[in-house]
C-alpha cells in the first residue's frame, strides 16, 4: 500500500508477473482522481470502511481549502472504479438526503481485506 508522500499507485497483486507492474504504471491518474485517492487513503486512518461520496468529497475538500462539486467527486470515483484503483464494496450507504448510496473502498484495500 502506498503511503501518503507516494503518489497513489495502481493495484497488483503480491507475485504478479511483470508486464502486470508495467500495465499499471502506464495508468494515467488525473490530478483530481489522484486528489480522490489520496482522500480514500487518508480517511483509512480513521474510518476503515467503504465510504460514500459525500464523505469523501468532504475530505477532498478539507485538503483543498474550498467547496467541490459532488457531481465531481462521483465522477472521480466512477472514473477511478471503471481503472481499477476503487471498488463499489457495497451499496449500504447513506446519502446526505438520507437514501441508500454505494459505498467505495481503494481497490488494494479491499483486495486485502
Amino acid at each position: 500500500m502506498s503511503t501518503l508522500l507516494d503518489p497513489p499507485q495502481p493495484p497488483t497483486r503480491n507475485g504478479s508477473p511483470e508486464t502486470s507492474y508495467e500495465a499499471a504504471d502506464s495508468v494515467n491518474v488525473s490530478r483530481m482522481q489522484q486528489l480522490v485517492l489520496v482522500a480514500m487513503h487518508r480517511m483509512l486512518e480513521y474510518h476503515p470502511e467503504p465510504a460514500e461520496a459525500w464523505a469523501i468529497q468532504r475530505e477532498v475538500e478539507a485538503h483543498l481549502q474550498h467547496p467541490i462539486s459532488g457531481s465531481t467527486i462521483r465522477t472521480r470515483l466512477n472514473e477511478l472504479v471503471d481503472k481499477g484503483l476503487a471498488v463499489v464494496a457495497d451499496r449500504d450507504g447513506q446519502s446526505s438526503t438520507g437514501h441508500r448510496c454505494a459505498r467505495y473502498a481503494l481497490a488494494e484495500y479491499e483486495k486485502a481485506a
